[in-house]
């Protein structure tokens, strides 16, 4: 039974990084409104200080399933020590896309603030008219 709950904790743990990292993806998305075009996307805010502490937590626990692994695997059955060496390299390839691809998304939804800031700056209405909207 330990080593079943062994076993399983560095696949456990990845996935918990996964999932924090498609939902740090999802938040800023969402609240950079990434795939609203110019003419129709309302005012965005900056990148939340949180969400930036956010994805540096997501990073520590994209890190964590890898060492678990290396401080664990004497413990593990062999079948499953074969198993995650197959997939340690698609892992950590999958982990580091969807890292970067949360700074991506934090840089555009940066950039939409900035463009929002400047319009306000500048006198231009965040809502275009009805007229433009097609």
């Amino acid at each position: 039974m330990n080593g079943i709950v062994v076993g399983l904790l560095p696949g456990v743990l990845w996935m918990v990084a996964v999932i924090f990292a498609v939902s740090i993806i999802t938040i800023t998305v969402s609240r950079g409104h990434l795939f609203t075009p110019k003419r129709r996307r309302p005012p965005v805010d900056p990148v939340d200080w949180s969400m930036v502490k956010t994805h540096f937590m997501s990073f520590a626990a994209a890190l964590i399933p890898f060492p678990v692994l290396t401080f664990t695997a004497d413990l593990m059955d062999a079948r499953m020590l074969a198993f995650y060496d197959h997939a340690q390299l698609p892992g950590a390839i999958i982990i580091f896309v969807l890292v970067l691809l949360e700074l991506i998304a934090m840089y555009l939804q940066a950039r939409n603030a900035s463009e929002t800031e400047m319009d306000k700056r500048l006198g231009v209405a965040s809502h275009r008219n009805k007229d433009d909207i097609k």
